[in-house]
């Protein structure tokens, strides 16, 4: 049977619940140890501890008013779904074998070229935003040794910018196949 609008499951509720869930964990140590400095270690507290404190704190504030939406939105939806099944069975199909025929499989692998990525953005946080000029940055390292080949930076460049261009094609076919189905 082909879900209608109604029915389908709320992706985006999912994806900001295990994002969300993701930054709350990784932040929660931070948190902890920022809020304990004054008693750690008291010569290193000021100013900047306390407004550092206060950045991690909102941005913890805001992954638990997200989680809590999620959770809502999902729960509207399971319980949305349910009465919707309730009905459905109570009226019996005519054509079942017809629903069956009609039914389209969703890929799978445009999940498998999004979801390594996604989880690896989501762990280097701010450094994701390094991830485009990370070729010309590791060439230009490969330059400070000394008897380093003239051809090395350009074929760190080369290679780097092939699998970042490689990646982004193979990322823009995974979202329209995600699209279609």
């Amino acid at each position: 049977m082909m879900q209608s609008h109604a029915t389908r499951p709320p992706m985006l509720a999912w994806f900001v619940l295990i994002v969300s869930a993701f930054i709350l964990l990784s932040m929660l140590p931070i948190v902890f140890m920022t809020a304990i400095l004054p008693i750690w270690r008291p010569e290193e507290f000021s100013v900047v501890s306390v407004v550092m404190l206060l950045v991690a704190l909102s941005f913890a504030a805001g992954a638990l008013l997200a989680i809590r939406w999620a959770k809502r939105t999902i729960e509207t939806a399971v319980r949305r779904n349910s009465a919707l099944e309730e009905k459905s069975s109570e009226l019996p199909s005519a054509f079942p074998e017809a629903e069956k025929a009609g039914e389209k499989k969703k890929p799978v692998w445009p999940w498998l070229v999004i979801a390594p990525v996604a989880l690896l953005l989501v762990s280097t946080g701010p450094g994701a935003v390094m991830l485009p000029i990370m070729p010309l940055f590791l060439a230009g390292m490969s330059t400070d040794s000394g008897n380093t080949s003239a051809y090395v930076p350009a074929l760190i460049i080369l290679i780097g910018y092939s699998i970042i261009g490689i990646y982004s094609y193979w990322l823009f076919r995974a979202i329209k196949a995600l699209r279609k189905a």
